[in-house]
């Protein structure tokens, strides 16, 4: 099975459906808030056990707001089951010099695979289990009766007095999926010949409305939707993205990211397969935001693209600690890369990893 998808925030125009251009008008919308709101082309669903696939996705320009595109399907996308993600679209065999209405070849995007890449192929993260399991008899659909995720969502059928505490509740037909249940597991869908059983996890267990925060049924992912922030912490991937300058310091197994970036991402991964405690070769790789040089957009809210502005795309410096908390965290030792990921600068020793504004990459070694 394979989908397309898209997420931005508001973009008019004459051609605003594939171009940027002057005069067209444009707000930021950021994914990790807006998904209390509904669905993401994040959420993938399996039909019948068959492989699922989302061939063509991207967080389109203009959006500050697009570094967490690589992250989210990197550990979401694990976690449920999706076998394969392609970005849309390249347009050469080179970086781009300026964003386009689909750019992915750029720093927030492109530059964010090697470690999110490690993720997804390697499953650094856990793949999660069936938190629902939909069974839609083949009369219904052939009557339009529809599918529960193309309708809207209806919260009274997946109350948690329905279901018993931590168990799963039997139903004989599903009238809606919360698109929450996406984040805690695998979300199944099944074409079957005859009435069949549908089967919803107590999901009250991993959603708390009131907190604005989902959690996956693994432990490793969380989503605060109220804050605008993500957190991975599993035994060999550990990072956050969203909004970091107010989360203050976020502590995960073997790293603590303290960072003055607004937002952005922060990712810390092996490079030798072993879980971070013990690694001997680790992967930091940091990101923000990115624009054109000379882009101009004055004012806040819905706005007016005054200047497109040239070549080089320009990157928000980074800012930040970073601090190892492994036994052997003041053995380490730290080398700048890059962006073609070779050496720049003074190597360092020690756990505590201070941003330098214009590094992306850190090798860290024991």
């Amino acid at each position: 099975m394979d989908r397309h998808g898209y997420f931005g925030g508001p973009h008019e125009g004459e051609r605003a459906g594939w171009s940027l251009n002057v005069g067209d008008l444009y707000d930021d919308a950021c994914a990790l808030t807006e998904v209390a709101k509904g669905s993401l082309p994040l959420m993938d669903v399996i039909y019948n056990g068959l492989p699922s696939i989302i061939s063509e996705v991207n967080w389109t320009p203009p959006n500050r707001f697009r570094a967490d595109f690589p992250f989210l399907f990197a550990t979401y996308g694990v976690l449920q089951g999706t076998d394969g993600v392609y970005f849309f679209a390249l347009s050469g065999p080179w970086w781009q010099q300026v964003l386009s209405k689909f750019s992915i070849q750029t720093p927030v995007v492109m530059a964010q695979f090697p470690a999110d890449a490690l993720v997804f192929r390697l499953g650094l993260v856990q793949e999660g289990p069936t938190v629902v399991e939909a069974n839609l008899k083949l009369a219904d659909l052939f009557a339009l009766k529809g599918a529960p995720v193309s309708q809207a969502v209806n919260l009274d059928e997946l109350r948690a007095k329905d279901i018993p505490a931590g168990q799963t509740a039997q139903v004989q037909q599903l009238e809606a999926i919360d698109p929450l249940a996406h984040l805690v597991g695998k979300v199944q869908m099944n074409f079957v010949e005859r009435d069949t059983t549908s089967r919803i996890a107590d999901l009250s267990r991993y959603i708390d409305r009131n907190k604005g925060v989902v959690r996956s049924a693994t432990g490793e992912l969380a989503w605060d939707y109220q804050r605008g922030l993500v957190t991975v912490n599993a035994p060999k991937a550990q990072g956050v993205c969203g909004f970091l300058q107010k989360a203050g310091t976020v502590n995960l197994r073997d790293v603590s990211i303290s960072t003055q970036m607004e937002y952005g991402t922060v990712l810390l991964v092996p490079l030798d397969g072993q879980p971070l405690r013990t690694s001997r070769k680790m992967l930091l790789q940091v990101m923000s935001e990115d624009t054109n040089y000379g882009w101009s957009a004055p004012g806040t809210g819905k706005r007016a693209i005054q200047s497109l502005g040239t070549a080089p795309i320009n990157v928000r410096r980074f800012a930040g600690t970073i601090t190892l908390s492994r036994p052997d965290a003041g053995k380490l030792k730290v080398t700048p890369l890059d962006a073609n990921g070779y050496p720049t600068g003074k190597a360092s020793t020690g756990g505590k990893i201070t941003l330098q504004p214009t590094v992306m990459y850190y090798l860290i070694e024991r």
